[in-house]
């Protein structure tokens, strides 16, 4: 519920605002002491973090890592399909503002991608990976918890110049929508007895 009205207002936002404009409010944030967390966090949303967490998280639960595996895969597979494959044409901020010879702040020591801007790959992996969390915690402090930090984490990609605002919209829809799907199938089918005996390190298993 959380995420379907913060997504309600990000569209919102899409839709009423020219997303040049939009990226240059963003942008006047950079050269703050932000610049070194940012270029940090940004990670979480790499792939190879999330399938390393997952293959960490074997060793105490196989149960919930194949979940996040799946989730992650899944998802990020329609993505990266969406990128490459219809809009291969969409370019990054720092090449569009070029274009326009408008000149970005940029975070020093961060290369900078050009080209497959939309959606955004971290974007679909940090709320895919928190989504599985957030799932897994019958807390809902911890289901905040790592909400806001998926936010955090494709903000992060904004803030970088990496992509545009309405990218890690799309790919934090992504990551929900086809991670809510893979955790409906697998924990509220007749999937789910099977699944269930997974709930144990992986040494358990042999």
């Amino acid at each position: 519920m959380l995420y379907a009205l913060v997504f309600c207002a990000a569209l919102l936002i899409i839709f009423s605002t020219d997303k040049l404009q939009l990226h240059l409010f963003f942008n006047r944030l950079v050269g703050s002491p932000l610049d070194n967390f940012f270029s940090h966090v940004t990670f979480i949303g790499d792939g190879i973090f999330i399938i390393l967490f997952a293959l960490l998280l074997l060793l105490d639960n196989v149960q919930k890592a194949l979940t996040i595996l799946l989730c992650y895969l899944i998802s990020a597979g329609v993505t990266q399909g969406l990128k490459y494959g219809f809009f291969g044409y969409v370019d990054r901020p720092i090449l569009e503002f070029a274009h326009h010879n408008i000149s970005l702040q940029v975070v020093e020591g961060v290369d900078l991608n050009i080209h497959h801007s939309f959606p955004s790959g971290h974007a679909t992996a940090a709320f895919s990976l928190f989504f599985c969390l957030s799932f897994f915690s019958k807390n809902n402090r911890t289901k905040v918890i790592c909400f806001l930090a998926a936010v955090t984490v494709a903000f992060s990609r904004v803030y970088l110049s990496q992509h545009f605002f309405e990218d890690i919209t799309a790919g934090s829809f992504m990551g929900v929508l086809f991670s809510w799907i893979v955790c409906a199938v697998l924990f509220k089918t007749k999937m789910a007895e099977k699944f269930n005996s997974l709930q144990k390190p992986i040494w358990k298993l042999f």
